[in-house]
């Protein structure tokens, strides 16, 4: 009944609102001519109609079944989603998380985008086959990339900016130190002209040219000189003019020969430096390629420190073997989309997830239990969760002894490893490594890509490094331990070594005081890193700090944390990754399949496709055209860090001392060519 009446007053209104809209445009009212107009319509409407006219007849149906109402509606709906063709593609916003996706064409334009439902399918080089798991893979940001697409603001073509292309058609006038007229560079506030392709490499090529040859030689070092370039910097050029251009591709996975290709023009400038210093191939030399993992801050610099891997890492797959997982500056569910689902699936399963942030995330959003702690001060809280599993022992002590260098002794005259050739003088170090080749003196390792699966280790390396010492419980006394011997092969040795321990050993007649590395690092900890320092430094409660150091002890291998690229942002980032590697060692979770730490931002994959190496640095000067034959490898440019143009293009110099070694010392910088970046 209310619905009946209520559809009577609905009508009402309608035939109302009708009549006074008519009257109104008629003549203009007054309101008190309004509101008797409005009583005397709604009078006699009441009068004229019965209560129920505007009611429709519903027809009786006897069998719903049999009876479907019309269904015209849904062609419009219908003929949305129809399309002419499909064809797939690869969404690569990151190198981390690529998605195959599928995409609908109607009338030659791409009106919808979609999950591929293809991952399933997939097998690798042994027979492998992928799990149907992976679907659907796609994010919001993929499903309506042909928004972007077909959008205003998509670059369609080359472009130049308007004062650039003068100061090219001018002939490239410069100053009396080099540098060009400042009306040709007004950045940001001209505008960029429409080029033919062939223009844009006509100009891009008379740019360089110009470049090389203004920097080049005695002219050219005069003119960085005047324009206040470090000296140092300017020796690095040594002469080439070709030095001065920088070269950055971008994340690998995104189209390995097309970005890595900049690495390859940038090996090809040694062409152009024979052509503007007269120099032979041998005497030439290419530009400068910039990095690109590191300058993201992709890179966890502790990472390599530890382990001498560029990063460790596990697929975010591996959540789901995990019982607890920290995402520590880690914003999963935002930045890494297309594998959410991973982290959703494995809460499902019972683990638990911690998230350790300095927001409140949506990641954050998502977690069993939220640790905030000050930005920057990831390292002390580290130490801290550390400091409460050493000091209550609830570390992996086998694990600890077999497979981490804590045990180690450190001679406390030195603060340098005891080395066993300095007290076993009976002690041998194995004659053969594991998965080694031993490069001899004045031997030259292989490219990489031809090293195959071995480590090439040089033979003073070898020997530098040396062989470690422990103290044996079994024995109470001093025991060789190598390089190869971790794991199950240390096991083998059927040592008991001391974890905290302090000694008193004879080194060339000399009493000398050794202490285990577990020790130290106890002792630091205790002093600076106690439970109620770390709340006041991190800002973090102390019943937080016990909290998550007893959940990760009690889960020793299936302790899974994803370090994001955030708290790289900060001057102790490698401090950061050391303390958390310290914190997985104590508790048997790195390496493991749900126990594991990793950054996982990707770049390191570029290792997967072993060719790479001579594509970049095949000799320009002897392309190899047999596709069966390798590159003829020669490597002309070298590499060097953006960070230091982004310090004002300056090695680092404070006062007269340059803390900038050789190595890593920078060029000036007179050309940027990006991709992806």
């Amino acid at each position: 009944m209310r619905n009946i009446i209520s559809h009577f007053l609905f009508t009402v209104k309608c035939e109302l609102f009708h009549i006074i809209r008519n009257a109104l445009m008629k003549k203009k009212f007054t309101r008190k001519e309004f509101l008797k107009l409005s009583a005397a319509t709604i009078a006699s409407l009441a009068a004229s109609k019965p209560l129920l006219a505007a009611l429709k007849h519903v027809p009786e149906i006897d069998n719903p079944l049999a009876y479907y109402p019309n269904k015209d509606w849904e062609k419009i709906y219908r003929s949305q989603f129809k399309y002419d063709s499909t064809f797939h593609f690869l969404c690569a916003p990151n190198d981390t998380h690529n998605c195959l996706l599928k995409c609908y064409v109607k009338n030659d334009v791409v009106t919808r985008i979609g999950p591929s439902y293809g991952y399933g399918k997939a097998k690798d080089v042994y027979g492998n086959q992928a799990s149907s798991r992976w679907e659907p893979r796609l994010c919001n940001k993929g499903i309506v990339m042909n928004r972007r697409v077909y959008g205003p603001r998509r670059v369609k073509g080359p472009m130049i900016r308007e004062g650039f292309k003068k100061w090219v058609d001018a002939g490239f006038p410069r100053g009396a130190d080099g540098r060009p007229p400042v009306e040709y560079f007004q950045r940001g506030k001209e505008n960029f002209i429409k080029l033919t392709w062939d223009e844009a490499y006509d100009y891009a090529a008379k740019s360089m040219i110009n470049i090389a040859t203004t920097y080049s030689g005695e002219a050219g070092k005069a003119l960085l000189t005047q324009q206040g370039y470090d000296p140092a910097s300017i020796e690095a050029m040594n002469g080439a003019g070709v030095q001065a251009m920088k070269f950055r591709g971008g994340m690998p996975l995104l189209g390995i020969t097309r970005i890595l290709g900049y690495y390859r023009l940038c090996n090809s400038m040694a062409i152009l430096d024979t052509h503007v210093r007269g120099v032979s191939p041998d005497e030439a030399l290419g530009g400068r390629g910039w990095d690109n993992y590191s300058w993201h801050t992709d890179l966890p610099p502790g990472h390599p420190m530890v382990s001498g891997q560029q990063t460790v890492e596990f697929d975010l797959m591996d959540a789901e073997n995990a019982k607890l997982i920290i995402p520590w500056g880690m914003n999963w569910i935002s930045t890494k989309m297309p594998d959410a689902h991973w982290l959703t699936e494995a809460r499902v399963k019972g683990a638990k997830v911690v998230s350790v942030t300095v927001e409140y995330s949506s990641v954050a959003s998502k977690s069993d239990e939220v640790v905030i702690i000050r930005p920057g001060t990831d390292p002390a809280f580290a130490l801290g969760l550390a400091g409460v599993i050493m000091r209550e022992k609830l570390y992996d002590e086998e694990y600890v002894m077999s497979s981490t260098d804590l045990p180690f002794l450190v001679r406390m005259d030195t603060l340098k490893l005891l080395k066993a050739d300095e007290v076993l003088p009976d002690y041998k170090a194995p004659d053969e490594l594991r998965d080694v080749t031993i490069t001899k003196k004045g031997e030259k390792a292989p490219f990489p890509s031809k090293q195959g699966a071995d480590q090439h280790i040089s033979e003073t390396l070898l020997k530098e490094w040396g062989s470690f010492v422990v103290w044996d419980k079994n024995k109470n006394a001093m025991a060789g331990v190598s390089r190869e011997d971790v794991g199950k092969y240390f096991k083998e040795k059927g040592i008991a070594p001391v974890l905290d321990g302090e000694f008193e050993v004879d080194i060339q007649g000399q009493k000398v005081k050794v202490r285990t590395i577990f020790s130290l690092v106890s002792q630091y900890i205790n002093d600076n890193f106690n439970v109620e320092s770390v709340s006041k430094i991190t800002w973090a409660p102390q019943e937080a700090v016990l909290s998550l150091a007893h959940q990760i002890a009690e889960n020793r291998g299936k302790t899974l944390i994803a370090v994001g690229m955030g708290p790289n942002h900060f001057f102790n980032n490698d401090l950061k990754d050391r303390a958390i590697f310290l914190l997985c060692s104590l508790t048997r979770n790195i390496g493991t399949h749900g126990g594991n730490i990793g950054s996982y931002a990707g770049n390191y994959r570029v290792a997967f496709f072993d060719g790479v190496g001579q594509y970049i640095s095949e000799n320009p000067f002897n392309i190899e055209a047999d596709e069966t034959k390798p590159s003829n490898v020669r490597q002309y440019f070298k590499y060097e860090s953006a960070h230091y143009y982004n310090h004002g293009d300056t090695p680092l110099r404070i006062g007269n001392k340059l803390f900038t070694g050789k190595s890593h010392m920078p060029t000036p910088t007179k050309s940027l060519m990006f991709a992806n970046a």
